[in-house]
């Protein structure tokens, strides 16, 4: 135990955040095995499917309703203060992700129509809507929850990310353990956490609305946002909208086997998702162009071989563990769940590869690789889909994933050319607010206290 408490402390900087984060990510992974299994075991295949159809398609819908903001909050964290960031968000809501959301009613007609929420009912409707609702909190939580990621605040970052997902497991586990996990009663619990573990983000990093807005911080951010935006409907179109489009074509049971089968091959993403948020402010941070490039490599490098060796061992163990740790109900996840597992390397890969072009603020050229998957999948949904059912969406799914990483690399590659040839350049300056009408005295102090703690967080970086 000294001898590998020596080793941690002897690592860089960036690799024990790297470590940290990706730690933190895999026990909130951990818990959605953890919320998988325990619905598996109290409800049959179609009882998970009706959840995933309530509220795991409104997690996808959630991604749409962020409009980039989240991303953009972690990008600016190192120019921008936390209040700037947090009323952006809250007004992009406003401007644009309310509006869509009320645009997409004929969606949820469309989806409410299908044969998993006709066999699912009314009650099952009511709670779709609900969680449609609540998923447009989401969006300013988890800007707040980057910007402290990116301005260095690792410990509070990860803490307040998780805490969503443990109130989920908590609220699964003792209503499991009173034998009372039904459908309704995890849809209950679920929204519950779900609202409480974002209220606590929200007032713990003081980002509900209030003052502090800029009209120089949401332009910034804004723009940013658009140009992310696109890449953010693609990676949703093609990550998750078989998930969508599939409620309208198969069964409850069927959609719950769909549902367990990508929770499972998902597995390895906290790795990616770590070592890419881990990325992130330490290329921000960098004291040049060269440190950039060499940090993103070596980031690029790890993650392959990481994110391989556990997908590879998720192939074996999944194929001889699953009929034995499952109901008999879910014994068709092992197909779609091998068909899965290469896209989600790819999946991997591209994590950071979007990272190194945002972190170079090349958002648009990460939105026009993943616009690539976005059409390969609708392409394919359109012609498997119908056919092969969650088989159909298990390829589409994997063909869409390869399609956005060759097309993330070249971009990646390109840019990669212009900073070695000295054409771009990662430096930004950081963006003063403190001169501009639109902020009152109290904002000014805050933007004192922020703009330190942005400055310490990146000494420590260094």
């Amino acid at each position: 135990m000294t001898s590998l408490l020596h080793v941690v402390r002897g690592l860089d900087r960036q690799k024990f955040e790297t470590l940290f984060t990706s730690s933190a990510f895999l026990v909130t992974n951990g818990l959605f095995a953890v919320n998988m299994l325990l619905l598996s075991w109290a409800l049959d295949a179609g009882g998970r499917g009706a959840v995933a159809a309530a509220y795991g398609n409104t997690v996808v819908l959630g991604w749409a309703f962020q409009v980039g903001v989240p991303t953009a909050a972690g990008y600016f964290a190192k120019d921008i203060n936390r209040r700037a960031v947090a009323m952006s968000a809250w007004t992009m809501s406003a401007l644009v992700a309310i509006p869509l959301a009320l645009l997409l009613v004929p969606f949820y007609r469309w989806q409410l129509n299908g044969p998993a929420f006709q066999q699912g009912g009314p009650g099952l409707q009511r709670w779709y809507y609900a969680f449609v609702a609540l998923q447009l909190f989401n969006g300013p939580f988890l800007s707040a929850i980057f910007w402290l990621r990116g301005s260095g605040n690792l410990k509070q970052f990860n803490a307040l990310l998780a805490l969503p997902h443990v109130l989920v497991t908590g609220g699964y586990l003792v209503l499991f353990v009173l034998d009372r996990l039904t459908v309704n009663n995890a849809l209950a619990s679920t929204f519950c956490m779900l609202a409480a573990g974002w209220s606590i983000g929200l007032t713990a990093t003081r980002s509900w609305p209030g003052t502090g807005f800029s009209r120089v911080a949401f332009h910034k951010i804004k723009t940013y946002c658009l140009q992310i935006w696109v890449g953010n409907l693609s990676t949703f179109a093609s990550f998750r909208i078989d998930q969508l489009l599939l409620v309208n074509f198969v069964s409850l049971e069927q959609l719950g086997i769909y549902a367990v089968a990508s929770a499972i091959a998902t597995l390895s993403g906290p790795i990616a998702r770590g070592f890419s948020q881990g990325l992130l402010p330490f290329v921000r941070h960098a004291q040049s162009d060269r440190e950039r490039l060499e940090r993103i490599s070596s980031t690029l490098r790890q993650v392959c071989i990481v994110s391989f060796a556990v997908l590879f061992v998720l192939a074996g163990l999944g194929t001889l563990l699953i009929p034995f740790i499952l109901p008999a109900s879910f014994t068709g996840v092992v197909v779609p769940l091998l068909i899965l597992l290469p896209g989600a390397w790819a999946a991997d890969m591209t994590q950071v590869l979007t990272m190194a072009l945002t972190s170079f603020n090349r958002p648009s050229e990460a939105s026009k690789a993943q616009l690539y998957a976005g059409v390969t999948t609708a392409i394919g949904l359109a012609f498997l889909l119908p056919r092969f059912g969650v088989i159909g969406a298990a390829w589409t799914t994997t063909v869409a994933y390869w399609v956005g990483l060759l097309a993330t690399y070249a971009y990646w590659h390109r840019t990669a050319v212009l900073v070695a040839a000295g054409q771009l350049t990662g430096d930004t300056v950081t963006i003063d607010l403190t001169n501009h009408d639109d902020l009152d005295a109290s904002d000014d102090r805050e933007l004192v206290d922020d703009a330190g703690s942005v400055s310490d967080s990146a000494n420590v970086s260094r």
